[in-house]
């Protein structure tokens, strides 16, 4: 093994969603100084929004930049980035997953090249950063692969080729690289169906 690509929610970072999203939502947005109609449901129209685009994409397994649906229902929203963060926080609070940060520091020590493969945003790397400390170094910024940056998910392919392309820019093969995630269906079975060796987590 040269390489051990991660996925993120509920491998490295665990929490619970909650069920009633529109309340926590309304907070935020009142913090940001943007409203939404009372009579409406701003979680239904988070939703809508996302199917639209989803409809819209050419990819199986489409995904959204969450800044761009925000900016798209709250035109008047100045810092997207920070609302995106501050919205997923109230709704899907995070904490790291015990020992994973001692074992992703232990696979940099025996020289493996580590990396991400997950369906995820860019609040996701501040949590990340945010969590695991000195051990988010250890990952290397070509080996990074979020589902937003690509605009498709998994368990598509795209993003596990993608990876197996960059590894063998270093003449890693794909089963020379493990990937660890907690979802047979977006994780275990993608890696395998391309070469690579996998392993559910929790480990």
């Amino acid at each position: 093994m040269k390489a051990v690509l991660f996925d993120v929610y509920e491998t490295l970072l665990t929490g619970h969603r909650c069920r009633d999203l529109d309340g926590p939502l309304r907070e935020v947005a009142a913090k940001f100084g943007v409203s939404f109609p009372s009579d409406q449901s701003l979680a239904d129209r988070l939703e809508q929004e996302i199917r639209s685009e989803h409809q819209r994409s050419n990819h199986s397994y489409p995904e959204v930049d969450i800044r761009e649906v925000w900016k798209r229902i709250f035109p008047g929203l100045f810092d997207a980035d920070a609302f995106a963060l501050a919205a997923e926080e109230a709704v899907h609070p995070v904490t790291l997953i015990p020992g994973m940060a001692e074992r992703i520091l232990k696979f940099r020590a025996d020289g493996l090249k580590l990396g991400i493969i997950s369906n995820a945003q860019a609040y996701t790397r501040t949590l990340l950063e945010r969590h695991l400390g000195e051990a988010w170094q250890c990952f290397d910024n070509e080996l990074l692969f979020f589902s937003y940056e690509h605009r498709t998910s998994k368990p598509g392919h795209d993003l596990f080729q993608l990876a197996i392309d960059q590894l063998s820019k270093c003449g890693i093969s794909p089963h020379e690289i493990l990937m660890i995630g907690d979802s047979m269906k977006n994780d275990i079975e993608p890696a395998r169906g391309l070469g690579m060796k996998a392993r559910q987590a929790p480990l």
